[in-house]
Order: C-alpha cells, then sequence, then structure tokens
C-alpha cells in the first residue's frame, strides 16, 4: 500500500449559469449553450492499494467493482478470490467479506458490488443468481434472487433512497432449442430485495435497426450467445442523483434526461453538440482498433453493452469454483466468435454524441462524449439545474470507477507487468464546485 501526494495544474471552476427553458406542463428543457471551457481540477493522491508480492488480499487476481460508503471507506471486490477487500479511509486494511464456495453467503461467480445508503454492501454474482448482501462488520444478512424468468441487469445496479436498485435491463427467454429469443425495447427496471422487478423507464429505442442476430461460442457443455457486434452502439447510461432522481442518457445527440422516482421524465439536459457521421475510414478504423484490442488480449468489443448468455449443463466448475468461462476451449471459442464479429459489424449512419455518465457524491454529473476511433472524447462537468462548470480536457481527468464523499475518486491502473492497482485521490477543488464560488 502507498500513501503519496501531490496535484496537477489547477483553473478557476467558476460555474456557467446557462438559460432554463420550459412550458406548461412539460418538461423543462435546460439549454447548456456554452461555449466549452477547458478546466484542469486540482486532484490529490490519497493512497493506492494492490502490489505484486504481499499479504494474500492486496495481490487481485482480478478486480470486478470498486465502491465507497459514506464515510470514505473503500471496497474492492477481487472476482477470483470470491472476496471483498475493506480499506479504512487513511488508507489501511480492515478486513475482507466472504470467500469463494458454494455456501451460504459465499460467492461463486462474483461481478459487482452495490453500497446501500444504509451501509450495507451487494455483491452481485452470477453464480448464485442474485445479490449477496452483507452488513458493513462482514456478516452475511441474505441473499436476493434476481428472477431468471424476467428482467434482468444488463448495466451497473445503482442503489435508490428506499434501497431498491435500478439498471438497465434486458427481457429475455429461451426456446425449446435453447436459441436465445431477446424481447424488443431497452427497459431499465427497479429491483426490489424482496426478489421483485418492475419496469422502471422505457429508454428511446433509437432508429429502425437491421434484425438481431446472435453469435454463440461452444465448448464442452458450456454455451455461449452474444448478440451481434455493433459499433458505435446506441448509449445506455443510468446513475442516481442523491434526492432519488435518476439520469439517463439513451439519445444519439447531447441529451440527459432527468426522471423521477417513478421513471417520469422532469427534465433535460442539452448541448448543441453534433453527431459525427459514419465515413467508410471510419468503419475501417473501427475495424482495426478491435483487432489491435483483440491480438492485444482484450475482448474486441466496444464501449457499449453488451448481452450476452451462458448456459450450463452438467456440473462445470462444481466443488472447485472454477469459471467455466476460463477454460482454454471456451476461449479460443470466445476468440474465434470474436474476431468473425468484427469482420461482420453493423454501423449506425452516426456515433452517438455521449458515450459515457456518471453522477459523483456532489449531484455533478460527468458526461464524456465520443471521439473518433482510437480517440478519447473530453467530459463535460455540469448538474441537474443546468449550470456548466466547465470541461475536461480528453488527456485530463477522466470518470473513475468509484465515485466517493468529498471528491474521493478511485481508479483501477495496471502496470507494465499486469499488476492490478486502485489508485485513489481527492478532487482539491471539490467545495469549490459544491459552492459554485469564484477562486
Amino acid at each position: 500500500m502507498r500513501r503519496s501526494s501531490g496535484y496537477i495544474a489547477f483553473a478557476a471552476l467558476a460555474p456557467v449559469v446557462l438559460s432554463v427553458a420550459g412550458c406548461g406542463g412539460e418538461p423543462a428543457v435546460r439549454g447548456l449553450d456554452s461555449p466549452d471551457v477547458t478546466i484542469a481540477p486540482a486532484v490529490d493522491a490519497v493512497y493506492s492499494v494492490g502490489v505484486l508480492d504481499g499479504e494474500q488480499w492486496e495481490m487481485f487476481g482480478r478486480i470486478g467493482s470498486v465502491a465507497f460508503d459514506a464515510d470514505g471507506t473503500l471496497f474492492i471486490l477481487d472476482s477470483d478470490a470470491g472476496h471483498v477487500v475493506v480499506i479504512d479511509p487513511e488508507g489501511e486494511f480492515v478486513r475482507t467479506i466472504s470467500n469463494k464456495g458454494e455456501g451460504p453467503g459465499e460467492l461463486r461467480f462474483p461481478s459487482s458490488l452495490i453500497v446501500f445508503r444504509d451501509g450495507r454492501i451487494g455483491v452481485r454474482d452470477f453464480g448464485n443468481q442474485g445479490i449477496a448482501i452483507f452488513n458493513r462488520e462482514g456478516q452475511f444478512l441474505e441473499n436476493v434472487k434476481i428472477d431468471p424468468d424476467g428482467s434482468s441487469p444488463s448495466g451497473r445496479l445503482h442503489a435508490m433512497p428506499d434501497h431498491s436498485l435500478v439498471a438497465a435491463s434486458s427481457r429475455m427467454s429461451f426456446s425449446e432449442d435453447g436459441t436465445l429469443d431477446r424481447e424488443e425495447g431497452r427497459p431499465i427496471s427497479r429491483f426490489g430485495l424482496d426478489g421483485t422487478s418492475t419496469l422502471f423507464h422505457e429508454a428511446w429505442a433509437g432508429p429502425p435497426r437491421p434484425e438481431t442476430r446472435t453469435d454463440e461460442a461452444e465448448a464442452g457443455n458450456v454455451r455461449i450467445q452474444v448478440q451481434a457486434g455493433e459499433a458505435f452502439p446506441l448509449p445506455l447510461r443510468v446513475d442516481v442523483l442523491r434526492d432519488g432522481r435518476v439520469a439517463i442518457v439513451d439519445s444519439v445527440g447531447y441529451r440527459v434526461k432527468l426522471v423521477d422516482e417513478t421513471g417520469a421524465v422532469v427534465s433535460t439536459l442539452e448541448r448543441p453538440v453534433p453527431a459525427v457521421a459514419v465515413t467508410p475510414a471510419i468503419e475501417a478504423a473501427e475495424r482495426e482498433r478491435r483487432l489491435a484490442a483483440l491480438e492485444s488480449g482484450g475482448d474486441g468489443g466496444g464501449d457499449g453493452i453488451m448481452t450476452m448468455t451462458m448456459s450450463i449443463t452438467g456440473t462445470v466448475g462444481a466443488g472447485r469454483g472454477g469459471n467455466p468461462l476460463d477454460s482454454e476451449a471456451m476461449q479460443t471459442a470466445m476468440r474465434k466468435m470474436r474476431e468473425d464479429q468484427i469482420g461482420d459489424l453493423r454501423f449506425p449512419e452516426e456515433i452517438p454524441v455521449i458515450t459515457n455518465m456518471a453522477v459523483d457524491w456532489s449531484d455533478r454529473i460527468w458526461v464524456q462524449r465520443s471521439a473518433l476511433p482510437g480517440e478519447t472524447g473530453p467530459i463535460d462537468l455540469l448538474d441537474a439545474d443546468g449550470r456548466y462548470f466547465g470541461t475536461l480536457a480528453p488527456d485530463g481527468l477522466r470518470i473513475p470507477r468509484a465515485f466517493g464523499p468529498g471528491g474521493l475518486l478511485a481508479y483501477i491502473d495496471r502496470d507494465d507487468l499486469d499488476i492490478q492497482r486502485v489508485r485513489v485521490v481527492r478532487l482539491a477543488g471539490d467545495q469549490l464546485l459544491e459552492s459554485g464560488d469564484t477562486p
């Protein structure tokens, strides 16, 4: 574990207050018409966690997710180890929660973390088809099942003030021959801790698309079905504000919808940033980028949500805690499927303006704009009231893997030896950004 201090260049962070428009009972559209104002907020390094050789807890296998609680405690999910590492606000190790296994409170194929506002910790576990709930001391409380015949989360789960969860979801079923049948639409669902799920908001379906094709990779008694490759997919990003409103990005243009706790749109945030038309040169560059990513050990995918369904017959990995996706035969089959998908990519007419969006603990909305293949887009900082704080340059601060209180940001890095580390920094101008005062 390492602690250090430092900063990057500081710039004025006074927000630009923009016009608010609305009429009658229609949702108010807040026009963010200001030209880009580049900012470079200072950050102080707080600590980093992760080593090549050290204590067992700090030699990470595969970091699946990180999250902070209200006092700045950091939770790190090591999906390979099947446990959650707890680090206090000073960067000191506290404990691990759970372990790999099939007993009560144990994790089989954990993928992501949720920290509830009352301090409980949830771990989504594909192996148990649900969410394992623990108290902050690590005691197992219950396993909440996700109904496999209903809506299933296809994106990150976000906790609401009432402790329910919202996420982009998919409605899928299987035909008698095992073929994946995915229903039309782009639902955002609300999942209760009683195991129920309801439609929260139906995202914009987008322009008409060709019939969806499903590709498969099969090895032994494990079969993976993945929706056919699509370049520059229509985004579907979801995050929650402190008052329970939900920010949603689901459009080709620059548009952030704000919906209330019932799922009804109450306002939108828009900027006049045009979408880029897809040309043959852009298509060739995107295929080349994906093939290079595949060659370097990545999955060759894009930045959108991938719908993947795994079916297992028999007892692959049972009693051993092994992940059936890690077998050599399955890895080979999946690579071949990826190569075929890249060669047969479908392209839209335009690249959606927004590629990512997240909300920090001060209710600032971080909106990452798209860029040409191989490039990185800038990030706008704004809030739900239509204030524009400025734009982070493509080589500046990025959206972290987790936001925390008091301007904490957690990033997952890899070094030259492929060692994963969690790097925690603090946004030095956080209070300034919150108040909107000038330096």
